[in-house]
């Protein structure tokens, strides 16, 4: 039975979490660091936890802020609008460390210098916070996730100040993304797509720890400031729990400015094949300006219906926005002819314009984007001109 009470009592503790669990004088908390590995989306970002292990009463079990559920309903459409559940968890901290551990993903623990009070008083946040009503929460990627949660909940309950060391230069939202997602391109193109203005904004250090790599920095550094005026480090020891491996820097994915300036190098062609043989390919326009279109119904989405932060202004809708839609109706339609070639027209004037100013912007495209407003704004010019009636092209135009 003394064999088995630990394991009983750790799994009893989700179940009596509103229960006061009294730490011994052997008790320490750590901050667990989880290297990112390329697996997921979301793993690219590394992970964040709290141990909390107790050798006297075989207590050694991990909080994670990062546990959601994909076979939730509705699970895309609440991803997209910005309402994705996430929750606090517990497990065995021998589970997570085999999990993470088969991943090929390097665990760093930093034991946190609490005194006795602190450690209580961490235990006791953490039990409160996974109690049913509160261990749910609404997840923000860039200001409230598996890392943010932790160095909120500690600098709560330690006594006195946690002082950080300015360690990291400022920078952008943008550039941390691209750090991460260096070996997936398509996904950062999609990414700097979906986000706006506001990730190209200067931050300074803070913000910066969502990254749970960067926590693990400024924590080696950081010192409490107490009450009395006295000063300890905030993390006593550094152990590395399951090794790190080489980060390659080498895209295993195909380069979207590369793919897409052969798309835009297909468009000139049929362009050219069309001023030839003055004709023009109407459903060809259709389908293109359709695709747009859906791509700017989800940068209305993201930028005005959504909750995601960074979104809005986004100015990729210049040459992404869910009118082009109309347009591709238009077409086909003879009495909205003349609204086709004036719509065109504009259009096309105004991604001439776009692509002129490109670097005045305060918002960081993506290079892919550039060939993707070149073609709108070639076959916009062209329509443009076949309905100023320059060219020579048939009336059926």
């Amino acid at each position: 039975m003394k064999k088995y009470l630990p394991i009983l009592l750790i799994c009893l503790i989700p179940f009596a979490a509103g229960a006061q669990l009294r730490l011994s004088d052997s008790a320490y908390i750590s901050l667990l660091t989880c290297d990112p590995f390329d697996d997921m989306a979301y793993t690219l970002y590394g992970h964040t936890a709290l141990r909390i292990n107790d050798p006297e009463q075989r207590i050694d079990v991990v909080y994670n802020y990062g546990v959601f559920d994909f076979t939730a309903p509705n699970f895309l459409y609440r991803f997209a609008k910005g309402e994705l559940n996430y929750k606090l968890g517990i497990s065995r901290f021998v589970h997570f460390f085999d999990e993470y551990s088969e991943r090929k993903s390097g665990i760093t623990e930093q034991i946190l210098n609490l005194t006795k009070e602190e450690k209580q008083k961490t235990i006791d946040a953490l039990q409160i916070n996974y109690l049913p009503e509160n261990r749910v929460y609404l997840y923000n990627f860039l200001f409230d996730n598996c890392s943010t949660r932790p160095r909120i909940l500690l600098e709560k309950t330690i006594s006195g100040t946690v002082e950080y060391p300015e360690i990291l230069q400022p920078t952008t939202f943008r550039t941390i993304v691209h750090r991460c997602n260096i070996n997936h391109r398509w996904l950062t193109f999609g990414i700097d797509l979906a986000l706006g203005a506001p990730l190209d904004d200067s931050i300074g250090q803070n913000p910066q720890l969502f990254i749970p790599e960067y926590l693990m920095q400024v924590f080696g550094q950081a010192k409490i400031i107490q009450p009395d005026g006295n000063v300890r480090d905030l993390v006593s020891e550094t152990r590395k729990l399951a090794p790190s491996y080489p980060f390659v820097e080498q895209p295993l994915d195909s380069n979207p400015a590369v793919v897409l300036w052969l798309a835009f190098a297909l468009v000139a062609l049929i362009s050219f094949v069309e001023w030839r043989s003055r004709r023009y390919f109407r459903m060809f326009d259709a389908l293109l300006f359709f695709v747009y279109g859906l791509t700017g119904c989800l940068l209305f989405f993201l930028s005005f219906i959504s909750i995601h932060p960074a979104v809005f202004p986004n100015f990729s809708m210049i040459w992404a926005h869910p009118l082009h839609i109309i347009l591709a109706v238009a077409l086909f339609v003879k009495p909205l002819k003349k609204f086709a070639g004036y719509y065109m027209t504009i259009n096309g004037i105004l991604l001439l314009l776009f692509i002129i100013g490109w670097n005045f912007f305060p918002q960081q495209f993506n290079p892919a984007f550039f060939p993707l407003a070149l073609i709108l704004c070639l076959r916009s010019l062209l329509y443009g001109v076949i309905f100023k009636r320059i060219l020579f092209f048939s009336e059926k135009c």
